[in-house]
C-alpha cells in the first residue's frame, strides 16, 4: 500500500517536472521569437530631450521656396511618453534664410523663422539600439523676422504645420544619435495685393536635423500615475 502511494507520488512528481520543463521551453521560444517592433519593456522611458542642428531647404512655388536660401538653424525638443512609446511634447527652433529675390519679397537681406509647436508622435523599436519615430505638430506658430544689414526689419506671422520622421541609434545608455527629416508649411498672415496672395499664402520648406537625444526614466506617464 505504502509502495503503491510512493510510486504514484513519484509518477505525479516526474510528470509535473516534465510538464513544467515543457512550459518553460515553450515560454522561452515565444520570448525569443517575439518581434518587439511596437514596444519593448526594457527600452521604456519617461521622457527625453534633444538638441539638433538643422539645415533648412526651401521647396515649391511659394515665397519661401522661390525667394529663400537656407543657411542653418537649431531645434530643441522635449517630450514625455504618455503610454508605451506614444508621446506628447514641445518643440522650439529657428531657421536662417537669405533673401535671394529682393525684387519680389522686399528690401531685406535675410529672414529668421522662429518655430514653436506642440508635438504628438510614436516611436517604434525595430532593432536593438535603434528607434524609428513619426511625429506631427499641434498648435504651431511661426514668426518671420526680416532684417537688413543695418539691423532694421519687420516681422510676419503664420501658423506652422510640421510632419517629421526620426531615426535614432543608442550608442551610450540613454544617449542617442538623432537624425530627423521634417516637412514644414507656414500658413502666413502676410498682407499683399490679391493677385500675389496665392504666392504668399503659404511657405514650404524641409529641414534635415542631426544631433543628440537624452532619455530619462523607465516608466511611461500612465504607469507612474497608476502607482
Amino acid at each position: 500500500m505504502r509502495l503503491s502511494l510512493v510510486t504514484k507520488a513519484l509518477i505525479i512528481l516526474v510528470f509535473g517536472l516534465r510538464l513544467n520543463a515543457q512550459n518553460d521551453s515553450i515560454s522561452q521560444k515565444t520570448k525569443t521569437s517575439k518581434i518587439s517592433f511596437l514596444f519593448d519593456d526594457e527600452r521604456q522611458y519617461f521622457g527625453s530631450m534633444s538638441l539638433t542642428y538643422q539645415s533648412p531647404m526651401p521647396y515649391g512655388n511659394n515665397f519661401v521656396g522661390e525667394g529663400f536660401d537656407g543657411k542653418g538653424g537649431y531645434n530643441f525638443k522635449f517630450q514625455v511618453y504618455v503610454f508605451k512609446n506614444f508621446f506628447i511634447g514641445f518643440s522650439y527652433g529657428f531657421s536662417h534664410f537669405n533673401n535671394t529675390n529682393i525684387a519680389l519679397l522686399g528690401n531685406y537681406n535675410e529672414s529668421d523663422i522662429e518655430e514653436i509647436s506642440g508635438v504628438l508622435g510614436y516611436e517604434f523599436v525595430p532593432l536593438p539600439k535603434v528607434r524609428l519615430g513619426v511625429n506631427t505638430s499641434i498648435f504651431g506658430n511661426a514668426t518671420l523676422t526680416n532684417s537688413i544689414q543695418s539691423g532694421y526689419g519687420n516681422r510676419d506671422f503664420g501658423k506652422l504645420r510640421n510632419f517629421g520622421v526620426t531615426l535614432e541609434y543608442e550608442f551610450v545608455r540613454n544617449l542617442n544619435i538623432l537624425l530627423e527629416y521634417n516637412w514644414r508649411k507656414i500658413k502666413s498672415e502676410i498682407r499683399v495685393p490679391d493677385e500675389l496672395a496665392p504666392f504668399f499664402d503659404e511657405g514650404i520648406y524641409n529641414t534635415l536635423n542631426i544631433g543628440l537625444k537624452f532619455n530619462f526614466g523607465n516608466e511611461a506617464l500612465v504607469d507612474k500615475l497608476s502607482i
